[in-house]
Protein backbone atom coordinates (compact mmCIF):
# COMPACT_ATOMS: atom_id res chain seq x y z
CA UNK A 1 0.00 0.00 0.00
CA UNK A 2 2.51 2.30 1.04
CA UNK A 3 4.53 1.50 -2.44
CA UNK A 4 1.60 2.76 -4.50
CA UNK A 5 1.19 6.02 -2.43
CA UNK A 6 4.99 6.64 -2.99
CA UNK A 7 4.71 5.84 -6.68
CA UNK A 8 1.38 8.35 -6.92
CA UNK A 9 3.50 11.12 -5.16
CA UNK A 10 6.68 10.64 -7.52
CA UNK A 11 4.17 10.55 -10.62
CA UNK A 12 2.55 13.80 -9.10
CA UNK A 13 5.82 15.67 -8.53
CA UNK A 14 6.93 14.48 -11.93
CA UNK A 15 3.60 16.32 -13.47
CA UNK A 16 4.47 19.15 -11.86
CA UNK A 17 8.02 19.41 -12.38
CA UNK A 18 7.56 19.13 -15.91
CA UNK A 19 7.66 22.88 -17.73
CA UNK A 20 5.11 23.87 -19.69
CA UNK A 21 5.36 25.57 -23.21
CA UNK A 22 2.78 27.96 -24.47
CA UNK A 23 3.13 29.61 -28.31
CA UNK A 24 1.81 32.63 -26.32
CA UNK A 25 4.04 33.43 -24.60
CA UNK A 26 6.32 33.85 -27.04
CA UNK A 27 4.66 36.87 -28.72
CA UNK A 28 4.93 39.15 -26.03
CA UNK A 29 5.66 43.05 -25.65
CA UNK A 30 9.41 42.09 -24.09
CA UNK A 31 10.32 39.53 -27.01
CA UNK A 32 8.91 42.01 -29.59
CA UNK A 33 12.59 43.59 -30.76
CA UNK A 34 13.38 39.95 -30.99
CA UNK A 35 10.80 38.91 -33.04
CA UNK A 36 11.53 42.00 -35.73
CA UNK A 37 14.92 41.72 -35.87
CA UNK A 38 14.40 37.91 -36.35
CA UNK A 39 12.12 38.97 -39.32
CA UNK A 40 14.02 41.42 -40.82
CA UNK A 41 17.37 38.94 -41.01
CA UNK A 42 15.16 36.70 -42.48
CA UNK A 43 13.75 38.97 -44.97
CA UNK A 44 17.16 40.55 -46.06
CA UNK A 45 18.00 36.84 -46.35
CA UNK A 46 15.62 36.05 -48.74
CA UNK A 47 16.20 39.94 -50.45
CA UNK A 48 19.36 38.88 -50.75
CA UNK A 49 18.90 35.04 -52.68
CA UNK A 50 16.13 36.21 -54.84
CA UNK A 51 18.38 39.35 -56.00
CA UNK A 52 21.08 37.11 -56.87
CA UNK A 53 18.97 34.02 -58.16
CA UNK A 54 16.41 35.47 -60.08
CA UNK A 55 17.32 38.96 -60.33
CA UNK A 56 21.09 37.99 -61.78
CA UNK A 57 22.95 40.50 -58.77
CA UNK A 58 26.16 40.24 -58.14
CA UNK A 59 26.40 38.39 -54.76
CA UNK A 60 28.91 40.87 -53.27
CA UNK A 61 26.41 44.43 -54.43
CA UNK A 62 23.50 42.66 -52.90
CA UNK A 63 24.95 41.49 -49.68
CA UNK A 64 26.68 45.27 -49.79
CA UNK A 65 23.91 47.16 -50.29
CA UNK A 66 21.41 45.25 -47.32
CA UNK A 67 24.25 46.72 -45.29
CA UNK A 68 24.06 49.82 -46.41
CA UNK A 69 20.52 50.24 -45.99
CA UNK A 70 20.60 48.77 -42.74
CA UNK A 71 23.18 51.62 -41.76
CA UNK A 72 21.24 54.18 -43.51
CA UNK A 73 18.41 53.21 -41.77
CA UNK A 74 20.29 53.53 -37.87
CA UNK A 75 21.72 56.98 -39.11
CA UNK A 76 18.37 58.36 -39.79
CA UNK A 77 16.63 56.75 -37.08
CA UNK A 78 15.59 59.85 -35.33
CA UNK A 79 14.30 61.98 -38.23
CA UNK A 80 10.57 62.51 -38.93
CA UNK A 81 8.60 60.20 -41.11
CA UNK A 82 8.18 62.27 -44.03
CA UNK A 83 11.36 62.28 -44.54
CA UNK A 84 11.69 58.60 -44.18
CA UNK A 85 9.46 58.92 -47.33
CA UNK A 86 11.73 60.77 -49.34
CA UNK A 87 14.29 58.30 -48.61
CA UNK A 88 11.91 55.62 -49.76
CA UNK A 89 11.13 57.62 -53.20
CA UNK A 90 14.95 58.15 -54.28
CA UNK A 91 15.54 54.95 -53.64
CA UNK A 92 13.47 53.66 -56.24
CA UNK A 93 14.17 56.65 -58.32
CA UNK A 94 17.45 55.43 -58.02
CA UNK A 95 16.56 52.14 -59.00
CA UNK A 96 14.62 53.79 -62.23
CA UNK A 97 17.74 55.15 -63.44
CA UNK A 98 20.28 52.07 -62.87
CA UNK A 99 16.99 50.23 -64.67
CA UNK A 100 17.13 47.42 -61.66
CA UNK A 101 13.98 48.10 -59.78
CA UNK A 102 13.04 45.12 -58.52
CA UNK A 103 15.98 45.15 -56.80
CA UNK A 104 15.84 48.72 -55.20
CA UNK A 105 12.22 47.53 -54.26
CA UNK A 106 13.75 44.96 -51.81
CA UNK A 107 16.30 47.53 -50.54
CA UNK A 108 13.53 50.34 -50.00
CA UNK A 109 11.61 47.36 -47.74
CA UNK A 110 14.74 46.88 -46.13
CA UNK A 111 15.21 49.95 -45.02
CA UNK A 112 11.65 50.23 -43.95
CA UNK A 113 11.56 47.37 -41.75
CA UNK A 114 14.95 48.22 -40.14
CA UNK A 115 13.21 51.40 -39.29
CA UNK A 116 10.23 49.88 -37.79
CA UNK A 117 12.62 47.51 -35.94
CA UNK A 118 14.85 50.12 -34.55
CA UNK A 119 11.60 52.10 -33.52
CA UNK A 120 9.92 49.09 -32.07
CA UNK A 121 13.83 48.71 -30.19
CA UNK A 122 13.73 52.47 -29.18
CA UNK A 123 9.95 52.24 -27.52
CA UNK A 124 10.15 48.95 -26.13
Amino acid sequence: MNEKLGDRLMENKKKKSLPSFNIGDIFTKENLPLICIVLLGVFATVAIVVSIVALHINPIVACVMVILEAGLAACLNRIPIWVHGLVFIAQIVIGIMATQVPFMIFMAFIYVFAIAFLFVWANK
